[in-house]
């Protein structure tokens, strides 16, 4: 006769969620490539599935994998995704191992500094972004080019106004790869989880003019 007080460990009580077999391995799959989970199209029936088995799924990746299954952000801006650490990346497969390049995160503390803290807050276009991250640091034009072609370990007199738009640009399609933005042809727009790089670098983003006119004379 079965155990009738049988209970499954908690690492494995999200696998009798009735959504678990519809939704948990591509959810697995996108976690470990970065992605952030939030309510915005696309993505409501993983939110609620991480929400649900929150404490079973944290429990899991930490068990399997020594990763942290994380939730931010507060009510609706709520988000959760997986804070990696050196042990925990060793245990997911190569390709899932890509971390963002230095070069896009400068970006990203460009384009939070000017809708955040500066309050550009309709600022939506990509075209205007590029246009605006271009008159905003003119004076510093030279600064700003020299630490992202450093960031990219390029020779600075590489740098121009087109390869910095289209660095903007590809920084903007990787933040959109981990759910930080949303990208529609033109238009981008923040999500909740792109208050992440603030939690992250927020001290860098606050001091983004001076980072830009002293590091790039700095090796």
């Amino acid at each position: 006769m079965g155990n009738e007080n049988f209970e499954l460990p908690v690492e494995a009580e999200w696998q009798c969620h009735p959504e678990a077999k519809k939704l948990f391995g591509e959810l697995d799959f996108q976690l470990k490539d970065g992605m952030h989970f939030q309510l915005m199209d696309g993505q409501y029936g993983f939110f609620r599935f991480l929400e649900e088995n929150e404490r079973s799924l944290r429990t899991y990746y930490h068990h399997y994998f020594g990763m942290s299954l994380c939730c931010s952000g507060e009510g609706m801006l709520r988000y959760y995704f997986l804070d990696f650490n050196d042990a925990g990346k060793a245990k997911v497969d190569y390709e899932h191992r890509d971390l963002i390049k230095n070069e896009y995160i400068i970006i990203g503390f460009l384009v939070y500094k000017i809708i955040f803290i500066d309050q550009n807050i309709e600022l939506s276009s990509i075209s205007l972004l590029q246009d605006t991250i271009r008159k905003d640091y003119e004076e510093m034009k030279t600064d700003l080019y020299r630490l992202i072609a450093k960031a990219k370990k390029q020779n600075a007199t590489t740098m121009n106004d087109r390869i910095m738009d289209d660095t903007i640009l590809k920084a903007l399609k990787e933040f959109n790869k981990i759910g930080w933005v949303s990208l529609d042809e033109d238009t981008f727009d923040p999500n909740p989880s792109f208050h992440r790089i603030h939690s992250i670098y927020g001290e860098y983003i606050k001091d983004i003019d001076n980072l830009i006119k002293i590091y790039p004379n700095n090796d």
